[in-house]
C-alpha cells in the first residue's frame, strides 16, 4: 500500500546523504523512481541532489511553488513509478502537499519527503512540513547532535555575524544558508542551546 511519508532532521543530519541512498537501492533493484528538489535551494547544482556527506548524486526535477505535482507526476507516461523523492520538502507549499496525498491514493505511488521541520526563527515551522507533519501516513525523525553538547539537536540555529538569530523581523522562514562558520550560517542544536548558545565571543 503506498503512503506519504515525512522524514525530517535538522541541518546537517544527512537528510539528503539517506535520500540518495535510498534512490540507489530502489535503482539497484531495477526500479524507477522520480527524484524532485525545490528550486528554493540554491545551494546545489540546478537538476541535481547532493549531499556533503556523500560524492554521489542524482539528476532531479526542480520545481517552484506554482508546479502542480500531481499533474507532473500523471504527465511520466514512460514507464512505471515505484517511489516519488523529495528533498527540501519544508519549501513545498500546503496546495503541493494536498497533490503529493492525491498522487499517493489514487496514482498509488509511495511518497518519501525529507526535510526540516523548524525553521529557524522560534515556534515556527516551514509550509510544508506543517502541512506534512498533518497530512503524512508515517513520520520519523532522522536524529542528529547538538552542536555543543551530546543531546539530541531539535533545532537551527541562525548565526548572523557571530550572533545567534531567533527571530526575523521579517518572519520570512525561507532564507538559504549552510552549516560552514562564516558571516550567516546555521548550527543544529538541543533546545537549550537553541536559546543559550555557547558562542564564542
Amino acid at each position: 500500500m503506498a503512503k506519504l511519508y515525512f522524514k525530517y532532521g535538522t541541518m546537517d543530519a544527512s537528510k539528503s546523504a539517506d535520500l540518495l541512498m535510498t534512490a540507489h537501492k530502489y535503482e539497484n533493484q531495477g526500479k524507477n523512481i522520480v527524484c524532485l528538489r525545490s528550486n528554493l535551494d540554491t545551494r546545489t547544482e540546478d537538476g541535481f541532489i547532493e549531499s556533503r556527506a556523500l560524492t554521489y548524486k542524482h539528476k532531479c526535477f526542480c520545481f517552484n511553488k506554482d508546479t502542480n505535482l500531481y499533474d507532473f507526476i500523471k504527465n511520466q507516461n514512460d514507464q512505471k513509478i515505484n517511489c516519488i523523492l523529495i528533498d527540501e520538502a519544508q519549501f513545498l507549499t500546503k496546495k503541493q502537499v494536498m497533490e503529493l496525498t492525491e498522487i499517493v491514493d489514487f496514482l498509488k505511488i509511495p511518497v518519501i519527503c525529507y526535510g526540516l521541520k523548524n525553521s529557524y526563527i522560534k515556534g515556527e515551522l516551514f509550509e510544508g512540513s506543517k502541512a506534512l507533519l498533518y497530512f503524512a501516513d508515517s513520520i520519523q525523525e532522522i536524529k542528529s547532535v547538538c552542536h555543543f553538547c551530546d543531546k539530541k539537536a531539535t533545532m537551527n540555529l541562525r548565526i548572523k555575524n557571530g550572533k545567534p538569530i531567533l527571530q526575523s523581523d521579517t518572519g520570512n522562514t525561507v532564507v538559504i544558508g549552510d552549516t560552514q562558520e562564516g558571516e550567516d550560517y546555521f548550527i543544529s542544536t538541543c533546545r537549550k542551546h537553541y536559546f543559550n548558545p555557547e558562542i564564542k565571543k
